[in-house]
C-alpha cells in the first residue's frame, strides 16, 4: 500500500516525526517516547486504536525508507544522503528526499502514486482538473480508471497534499473552493544545481533527460512514459504545458534563459491551446545561478 492509500500519513505528520528525530541523539528515539511526545495521551484517549495517525505515519515512512525500526526504537535511515540527515538541512531537503524515495528508488509500493502524479503533470495546465469532481470526469474521459486506480476523494486528497508539499503542484482558493494546479516550478527550482551539475548551459533535451532521471514523473521518465502509453496527449518534441509553463516562469523570474540556436535540435514549449509561439522553440537552457 502506498502513501496515496494511507490518508493518515500526511506531509505535516511525516515532517513532524522527521524534524523531531533530526534533533535527537543519534537521530533515534524509543517508539513509546516518540508517541507520547508527538501524540500526547489527552489527544488520543478516545481513539479507536492507540495513536493511529502517528503509527500509520511511521509505518509508511519505514516502508518507503525514510525511517527504520530497530527493536523498540525508530530512527532516521542512516543510508540516506548525509545532507538529508543533517540537522540544519534535513527539514529543508525533506521534499526532495521523499521524492527520491517515492519515485526514483524502485519502490514498488509507491508505483501507483508515481503514475497518478505523472498523469496529473501530463494534464493541460491551462485546463487541468482542479478538484476531485473534475479529476473523476477527466479520468473517465481518458479511460484511465483501471490504470490509475484513482477512485475516490480520499485518494485525491492525498494526491493534492503530497504533490503540493513536494513542489509538483500548488493550490489556491477560487470562488470559495480549493483548486489545485499541476505546476512543478518549485521542484525544478530546488533541483537546478543537481540537474545542471557543473554545467551552466546545456541542451534543453539534456535538461529534460536529467530532470526525468532525478524524478521520473517528468517527460521521458518511467512513470510519464507509462502514462503516455495510456493517454496520447503529447506530440513528438513537445513538452507538456505544465513543464513548459514552469520553464517560462523560471525565465521570467531570472533563474534561467531559454535559447534557440540554429544548429541544434529544438524542443517545443506550448502555451494555451497547445500553441507554440516563436519564443517556445528552444534548443538550449542556461542556468543563471542560485538566487539569494
Amino acid at each position: 500500500m502506498s502513501v496515496l492509500k494511507q490518508p493518515l500519513a500526511t506531509p505535516s505528520r511525516v515532517r513532524g516525526v522527521f524534524r523531531y528525530l533530526l534533533s535527537t541523539k543519534n537521530q533515534r528515539e524509543k517508539i513509546e517516547v516518540l508517541e507520547k511526545i508527538l501524540s500526547p495521551d489527552e489527544l488520543v484517549k478516545n481513539a479507536p486504536s492507540p495513536r493511529p495517525m502517528l503509527r500509520a505515519t511511521i509505518n509508511e515512512m519505514v516502508k518507503v525508507g525514510l525511517l527504520v525500526k530497530e527493536d523498540e526504537e525508530i530512527a532516521i535511515n542512516s543510508d540516506l544522503p548525509e545532507n538529508a540527515r543533517n540537522p540544519q538541512l534535513g527539514d529543508k531537503l525533506l521534499p526532495d528526499t521523499l521524492a527520491e524515495l517515492f519515485f526514483a528508488s524502485k519502490n514498488e509500493d509507491e508505483e501507483d502514486f508515481g503514475r497518478v502524479c505523472a498523469w496529473y503533470l501530463a494534464q493541460d495546465i491551462y485546463d487541468a482538473p482542479g478538484n476531485w469532481d473534475e479529476v473523476e470526469i477527466q479520468v473517465n474521459k481518458q479511460k484511465v480508471g483501471d490504470f490509475l486506480k484513482m477512485s475516490n476523494n480520499t485518494l485525491y486528497g492525498q494526491l493534492d497534499d503530497w504533490m503540493c508539499y513536494l513542489g509538483l503542484a500548488w493550490g489556491q482558493a477560487l470562488a470559495g473552493k480549493r483548486i489545485t494546479v499541476p505546476d512543478p516550478i518549485a521542484y525544478i527550482k530546488r533541483n537546478f544545481k543537481h540537474i545542471f551539475n557543473e554545467d551552466k548551459e546545456i541542451l534543453l533535451i539534456d535538461f529534460i533527460t536529467r530532470l526525468a532521471r532525478k524524478c521520473p514523473l517528468f517527460e521521458t521518465g518511467k512513470f510519464r512514459e507509462e502514462v503516455e502509453s495510456q493517454v496520447d496527449i503529447r506530440q513528438p518534441n513537445y513538452l507538456s504545458t505544465s513543464t513548459a509553463f514552469a520553464l517560462f516562469r523560471l525565465q521570467e523570474e531570472g533563474y534561467v534563459k531559454l535559447l534557440r540556436k540554429s544548429d541544434a535540435d529544438l524542443m517545443l514549449l506550448p502555451k494555451i491551446n497547445n500553441q507554440v509561439d516563436d519564443d517556445g522553440r528552444i534548443s538550449h537552457i542556461i542556468w543563471q545561478g542560485e538566487k539569494l
